[in-house]
């Protein structure tokens, strides 16, 4: 554990362990680390999605068309290491499952299925065009909001269900605890913020877009298999932040 880390810090660093592929000091936490670190999502997705606006305004100075918005969702992959479209491709493919045990076993086997490769396919197609149909300046806004609008919908889902997989077998340790009210207090206005760069028809239609497919999806993956998992979760802020695109990009194509 770093001494020169407050606490808060080093549950803000937690969480950049836990969502990007960003270089962190190494903290060392309590079993709830996680439940505890949820809060600071919203931050990260922001930062994530205002490199990859950075990416796609950059770009639109050299390129017009799809070539933009294909290279900031390569710049949030990259920065992600694509961990939450890992998410899911694995959820989808567990949704073949005929029980809770055999979509949990499919969920953790690393073979890609038809399902997710197809939900992997659908959702950064759906991402890019949503992102070729808005302008530029209001593509970069949207990424950065829709960025951490999705990060809050993975904060819910931990708030409302309990984690269902092996606390043992996980890849990262997951308590027992979840994030409590003030926390995700904390975490809804750190996601509200980047909202003030819409204008507010544009961002009350993006909200029902994330709200529409990240709770769809949630609500479906974790009747499935009783609660939610770090798929479950990166699953949700896949499908969240197209959802918010979406959403932006019906606003700004209305009449």
């Amino acid at each position: 554990m770093s001494p020169r880390l407050a606490p808060e810090g080093r549950l803000l660093a937690a969480a950049f362990q836990m969502l990007t592929r960003l270089p962190m000091p190494a903290v060392s936490l309590d079993d709830d680390w996680l439940a505890r670190s949820a809060k600071f999502f919203p931050l990260v997705g922001l930062l994530v999605g205002a490199l990859s606006a950075c990416v796609l305004t950059g770009a639109a100075l050299l390129w017009s068309g799809p070539i933009p918005a294909i290279l900031a969702v390569a710049a949030g992959l990259l920065l992600t290491g694509a961990l939450h479209e890992d998410g899911l491709a694995d959820t989808f493919d567990g949704f073949g499952g005929r029980s809770r045990e055999a979509r949990l076993a499919i969920m953790k086997d690393p073979h890609l299925g038809v399902f997710g490769a197809l939900a992997l396919a659908v959702t950064l197609a759906l991402k890019v065009a949503a992102l070729v149909a808005l302008a530029p300046p209001l593509a970069a806004a949207a990424l950065v909001a829709g960025a951490a609008a999705s990060r809050f919908g993975a904060v819910l889902v931990m708030w409302r269900t309990g984690y269902a997989g092996d606390r043992h077998a996980a890849k990262v340790l997951h308590g027992s605890g979840r994030p409590n009210a003030r926390e995700v207090g904390v975490a809804l206005v750190l996601a509200a913020l980047p909202l003030l760069l819409l204008d507010l028809a544009t961002a009350a239609c993006a909200l029902m877009g994330a709200a529409l497919f990240g709770l769809v999806l949630a609500w479906r993956a974790c009747r499935g298999v009783g609660g939610h998992t770090g798929d479950v979760l990166g699953a949700v802020i896949a499908v969240s932040e197209a959802g918010f695109l979406l959403g932006a990009a019906a606003a700004f194509g209305r009449p």
